[in-house]
């Protein structure tokens, strides 16, 4: 994240905090129609009513990362096995 993008959540945040309810809620649908268009951007066959917003930016994560990027995650990635295990959960493993 950029330094000028950190600037400006400093200062949604701090206008945010002046605003009452009905107007952060209008803020809130302008910015997930904002998410629905960038997403529809990077994959116009997403079907957007089968996701949340938690869904939606996970999916714009997602498309947004570089070839180097998803290699370096699945290289850093450990097996769920292995979670299990050392959480002592050897047992869902079967």
């Amino acid at each position: 994240m950029s330094k000028q993008q950190r600037q400006h959540i400093i200062d949604i945040h701090n206008m945010a905090c002046m605003l009452n309810i009905r107007q952060l809620k209008t803020i809130k649908e302008l910015e997930e129609k904002m998410i629905d268009a960038h997403l529809l951007s990077l994959a116009p066959d997403a079907i957007l009513e089968n996701m949340d917003v938690t869904e939606k930016l996970m999916l714009i994560r997602e498309l947004s990362l570089t070839e180097e990027e998803r290699q370096k995650e699945r290289e850093e990635a450990i097996p769920l096995e292995d979670i299990l295990r050392e959480e002592g959960l050897e047992g869902l493993l079967e």
